[in-house]
């Protein structure tokens, strides 16, 4: 007779060897889309004065810092953050290293298709370019980050992965025009956005640390969480971004 597990039995857990933030800081004035309002806060409580601390958040758009980007971004029918199921959010995948590229160039096709075997359905890739070592008020940071072309988001779409994300201020180039800097991208960012979030492809920018998954190789993998805050109604929310690595 089979003897039955004793109800004391130490419950099994999930271990992993390492975590890394793949999140920027959130601090008043950081470095943002240059067209966008940038984040302040306030404290309007303090310990010493009220016996305890609060702050006000007095702006801040939903996609600052390390944030993603919903369907409703780009798809007037797209379903909002709160709309898409838990599980869009988080998954296995793979980074992979692009920092070859140069400032405002392509990731093409060819480029994704280098690493096809790390490139899967219902899993998560996350490119790195190293754009998130640029970080600040300066032109390349700002607009002049590698981004994904319109045939590299559908080739995206046809290996039917679940999220794609990228260290630069987005998937898509920089296409506006302000005094200090003209469009910078040679296919169209709004095409690259339609793309992927048709597919339901939850997008995720402006990561960090992605060097520090990778570990020297040119791929790596590990599991990935990049949850949005529970916002009703809206196209994006910023997100603490965490890899762990089995």
């Amino acid at each position: 007779m089979s003897k039955q597990p004793s109800l004391h039995s130490p419950t099994p857990t999930l271990r992993f060897r390492k975590l890394i933030d793949l999140s920027h800081p959130l601090y008043p004035g950081m470095p943002g889309w240059p067209t966008q309002p940038s984040l302040n806060y306030e404290m309007i409580k303090t310990v010493t004065r009220d016996t305890y601390a609060l702050t006000l958040i007095t702006r801040m758009v939903t996609h600052t810092g390390t944030h993603i980007d919903a369907p409703a971004h780009f798809l007037s029918a797209g379903k909002t953050v709160d709309r898409l199921p838990l599980e869009s959010y988080y998954g296995e995948g793979t980074v992979i290293d692009l920092s070859k590229k140069k400032a405002a160039e392509e990731i093409t096709k060819e480029d994704l298709k280098e690493h096809e075997r790390d490139i899967r359905n219902d899993e998560v890739l996350l490119i790195r370019t190293g754009w998130d070592k640029k970080i600040g008020l300066i032109p390349e940071f700002l607009f002049e980050w590698p981004y994904l072309g319109v045939e590299s988001a559908e080739y995206l779409v046809s290996r039917k992965v679940k999220a794609v994300g990228i260290d630069g201020l987005s998937i898509g180039g920089w296409n506006e025009t302000v005094p200090a800097h003209p469009p910078s991208a040679k296919s169209s960012p709004t095409d690259t956005h339609k793309i992927l979030l048709s597919a339901n492809i939850v997008i995720i920018e402006v990561l960090a640390n992605l060097d520090q998954v990778l570990e020297g190789s040119d791929r790596a993998r590990g599991f990935f969480l990049f949850a949005p805050l529970n916002f009703v109604k809206t196209e994006g929310s910023p997100t603490r971004a965490v890899a762990f690595l089995q």
